[in-house]
């Protein structure tokens, strides 16, 4: 029997990291329930501007209890609060009261501006979040944070890392450093501008750009994760630097495939590298940047976005990295081993729960 599984992720967004969250989470239900699935991509939030309904709640919700036999919500920065009172899902507690099927959350997180803390849920925000995991019968967060901040809600989440980090299960070598592709820096997100101190880092981070484009013994390409920062890149990256727009999936894992190594400004771009077995340096530009980083055990090589020596600290781990006797390697597969034990023993315990509707 096929499955219909409705996925709610952000289905519309501009950002390539929340269409690359949900390949992953595709990847990963059709490896533990198998071929056998049919995933229909539902919009759980205002990403969608189409004027299609949206979120998990009235049409929407009619035709997951009419069609689906397993509910995901997952992927991305859906647990985080918005300054209106609202979060990443858009739902009200009647709608996750009448919802059927089976529900997974899967690789949620929290997350926070440039520089800002992450904030505090406020209704009705709080009491959905405290509804929709006590509905869930599986709730996998992203990061340790994530599951500390749902904890002092009195909601039991298991953290097991993002599931971009788990497309392959490929270790990072110190090979992969040392190879001829080109060492690939994520663009900053562009909105960082729009206050003193992002467009101070955002210079910052040019500046190192154009650092990394003199070494002799590199290629450098700066690639763009979101449609919003094409115009800003092109006044931004520094002259005689390639970029590569990566608004498709298939060709942004083809480029990250054939990469030397990856400079992380955005949280994504690092995941992904380590996915491929390429070695990172993730640059935590806020908490769900912080969050990953010392998720992964990774805070000895990372760089905060905070830190007031961050041009030298970025120059001196790119050296370290690109090294052939760098042990970082070895500790980004250590994390990855790790944490991809953790998710996928999680999810093989949901497909066995899932298992009756295939027989019913």
């Amino acid at each position: 029997m096929t499955l219909t599984i409705h996925h709610y992720y952000p289905l519309g967004s501009t950002n390539t990291g929340d269409a690359l969250v949900a390949r992953a989470i595709g990847q990963h239900l059709r490896q533990h329930l198998g071929d056998g699935i049919d995933i229909v991509p539902m919009p759980v939030n205002d990403r969608l501007t189409t004027g299609a309904p949206i979120g998990l709640r009235g049409a929407n919700l009619e035709r997951t209890n009419a069609e689906a036999d397993v509910v995901v919500v997952g992927g991305s920065n859906l647990l985080e609060p918005r300054h209106d009172g609202g979060w990443g899902v858009f739902t009200d507690v009647d709608s996750i009261a009448r919802l059927r099927p089976p529900l997974l959350l899967i690789g949620m997180g929290t997350g926070s501006d440039f520089a800002r803390p992450v904030r505090d849920y406020v209704e009705p925000a709080l009491s959905q979040v405290r509804a929709l995991h006590a509905r869930a019968d599986v709730a996998l967060v992203r990061d340790q944070l994530t599951a500390d901040t749902l904890s002092r809600l009195g909601i039991d989440a298991t953290c097991v890392g993002c599931p971009v980090m788990f497309m392959t299960d490929r270790p990072v070598t110190a090979a992969a450093a040392a190879g001829d592709g080109p060492v690939l820096v994520s663009m900053p997100p562009s909105r960082l501008m729009r206050t003193w101190r992002g467009r101070r880092f955002m210079r910052a981070a040019m500046t190192y750009v154009d650092w990394l484009r003199r070494r002799d013994d590199v290629e450098v390409i700066v690639t763009l994760h979101d449609t919003r920062d094409r115009e800003p890149a092109a006044e931004l990256v520094p002259r005689g630097v390639a970029t590569f727009d990566a608004n498709d999936l298939d060709a942004l894992i083809a480029r990250f495939d054939d990469c030397r190594a990856v400079i992380g400004f955005r949280l994504h771009a690092a995941l992904l590298g380590l996915a491929l077995g390429k070695p990172v340096l993730p640059v935590a530009l806020d908490w769900r940047g912080r969050a990953f980083v010392a998720t992964a055990g990774l805070g000895d090589l990372s760089v905060d976005a905070q830190q007031p020596a961050l041009p030298a600290r970025l120059r001196d781990l790119t050296a370290r990295l690109l090294a052939d006797a760098s042990a970082a390697p070895t500790r980004m597969t250590d994390a990855k081993q790790r944490l991809a034990g953790r998710y996928h023993a999680a999810l093989a315990d949901a497909a066995a729960r899932l298992e009756p509707l295939r027989t019913r």
